[in-house]
């Protein structure tokens, strides 16, 4: 069994994404980690595909349901542990939730293992349709003006986004 820690390339890219317009809304919700989890590989493959499965792997079935309220629930099928440590409004236009995410999962022989750090971002403005609405000044606006668009989506399933390093297939 070899092992190798890998870190993604650049820091803060996002793993998985999503956008959703619903009625003069349009939704983006971003998902990225830090950290430098563990992959296994049994037999030993090489280290791009190594980090390229692992990479699979972590984003493997993310969902994200409560982007209207200050605790988002983030969930993932490979094991995931997500932990909320805070939540930030950064004007106009975004929630920034952040905390820890611990990973136990297995596939096709590859192993994954690690607590990283995670940073979702979701963010919310006017859809072209809504014509020229200026952005919130505050948290309690951006939650008075798209509180119930957000509600109404109830949950997004994120799909990944990014790569690893130059070269590394997705």
């Amino acid at each position: 069994m070899h092992a190798s820690a890998f870190r993604y390339s650049p820091p803060g890219n996002p793993v998985a994404a999503a956008t959703v317009e619903i009625g003069k809304v349009t939704v983006s919700v971003r998902l990225s980690f830090d950290g430098d989890p563990s992959a296994y590989r049994c037999p030993a493959g090489g280290v791009e595909r190594r980090e390229a499965e692992a990479l699979d792997l972590l984003s493997k079935g993310l969902f994200v349901s409560g982007i209207d309220t200050p605790i988002a629930t983030v969930t993932g099928a490979a094991g995931h542990r997500f932990v909320q440590e805070n939540a930030v409004f950064q004007p106009p236009d975004r929630w920034i939730y952040r905390g820890s995410c611990g990973v136990g999962a297995s596939r096709n022989g590859l192993t994954l293992t690690g607590v990283l750090g995670y940073r979702l971002e979701v963010r919310a403005g006017w859809a072209r349709r809504a014509g020229e609405c200026g952005p919130p000044a505050t948290a309690a606006e951006w939650c008075e003006f798209f509180g119930a668009q957000l509600a109404s989506i109830g949950g997004v399933v994120l799909r990944r986004a990014s790569v690893l390093s130059p070269g590394t297939p997705p």
